[in-house]
């Protein structure tokens, strides 16, 4: 959660592919965690437009600190369960009814993030945040296929990178096990963008962990704007480059082989 820098729009359990934003109806985070509205009463509380709503950012810190009675936990031995795992958690088990969620699953010396069950096929998905793709700590990322590849290796059964850039959103889940749906990148409030990646790769990993999803149009750039889910905020490093504080190379990976039309928004090719 260090990677973000604010909490902007509105995320909705119910209607995960319309609503995508930070702050969350505490109805939603209680379900989230299965615990009552009540347990929720000491985290800030933010109004929007008569709405009392809560920071995914201090649900996160609140939940990793042990604070909210009767949370699940927030550890699985060394293993750290982030709130976005328990978000992505809920939202399969609402768009697949019937499937079967496990979390933090042994894989030999590794923990996968979920196991899916759902008709008869089980799937390992991995939420992976920024430092999987940039430095953090001084410690240089390794790229997330390689523990795609290991986990695959040791059960047989695929295992889905979910990368911090895909929405945590029903079409999504859906993905998972129709190719034929069309899934959705967005982001709204992260610090992390393509242009800051070190991966050596990172333009294959990017297109390959999207495709996944059926989250790639003519290109990416759409993630941050508008256009493909109903009630998101604009990325504030659009404006940002269009009054020129910032430069388009910031959301385009380093020695990127397709053109920048793939990976800027349309408002700023205009």
């Amino acid at each position: 959660m260090a990677w973000i820098e604010g909490a902007r729009g509105i995320f909705r359990l119910h209607d995960s592919d319309r609503w995508c934003g930070s702050l969350i109806a505490r109805s939603d985070v209680a379900e989230i965690l299965h615990v009552s509205p009540s347990a929720l009463s000491a985290l800030p509380v933010h109004q929007v437009e008569g709405e009392d709503l809560l920071n995914e950012l201090d649900v996160h810190r609140a939940f990793g600190a042990g604070r909210i009675p009767g949370a699940p936990p927030h550890r699985a031995g060394p293993a750290r369960i982030s709130f976005d795992e328990l978000i992505v958690k809920r939202v399969i088990e609402l768009a697949l009814p019937g499937s079967v969620v496990e979390q933090q699953v042994p894989c030999e010396r590794l923990r996968v993030d979920l196991a899916l069950r759902w008709q008869g096929r089980r799937v390992f998905i991995e939420f992976v945040g920024p430092s999987h793709f940039q430095p953090d700590y001084d410690r240089e990322p390794t790229s997330p296929l390689v523990r795609k590849s290991i986990i695959e290796e040791r059960t047989g059964d695929e295992c889905v990178i979910w990368p911090f850039w895909i929405q945590r959103a029903e079409s999504n889940v859906k993905a998972l096990f129709d190719a034929t749906v069309r899934g959705k990148a967005a982001v709204w409030s992260t610090k992390a963008f393509f242009g800051d990646f070190t991966l050596v790769d990172a333009e294959a990993v990017i297109v390959a962990l999207s495709e996944r999803f059926g989250a790639v149009d003519d290109g990416i750039g759409y993630m941050y704007g508008r256009e493909r889910t109903a009630h998101k905020p604009e990325h504030p490093v659009v404006d940002r480059i269009r009054s020129g504080r910032e430069r388009p190379e910031k959301l385009v990976p380093k020695n990127a082989m397709r053109d920048r039309t793939f990976w800027l928004p349309a408002t700023l090719l205009e």
